[in-house]
């Protein structure tokens, strides 16, 4: 899936928010410098890109897709979630819930180590 640009997509959640990229990026005290590479279709680092969508309270799914365009935002999941799980969300405080969805996707890749089909 070919997403949009990151520059692109923080320019339009700044205006949903009512502010812009300067002063987004003035409050959490980090150098507008590296705009110009966003702006050529570049990503800033990922502690970056999860301070701006702290500060703007969004994912940064919508930073880097776009507002709705992450590729498994529409996918449902039928199944029971383990009890532990549900005592363990239950417990994150709201502010940082959209964090803790960040970071879990973040390690949705299985490395190899935890596979059953090891190579020889």
């Amino acid at each position: 899936m070919e997403h949009s640009n990151f520059y692109e997509n923080f320019k339009a959640a700044c205006a949903r928010k009512g502010t812009n990229i300067s002063t987004v990026l003035e409050k959490i005290c980090r150098a507008s410098s590296n705009t110009g590479n966003w702006k050529k279709g570049k990503f800033p680092r990922i502690d970056i890109a999860m301070e701006i969508a702290e500060y703007l309270q969004i994912s940064t799914d919508e930073l880097i897709y776009g507002l709705g365009n992450a590729p498994y935002a529409n996918k449902t999941h039928k199944y029971e979630l383990d009890p532990e799980w549900i005592e363990i969300i239950d417990r994150i405080p709201e502010n940082r819930q959209q964090m803790c969805k960040d970071f879990l996707r973040t390690h949705m890749i299985i490395p190899e180590k935890y596979t059953e089909e090891k190579k020889a």
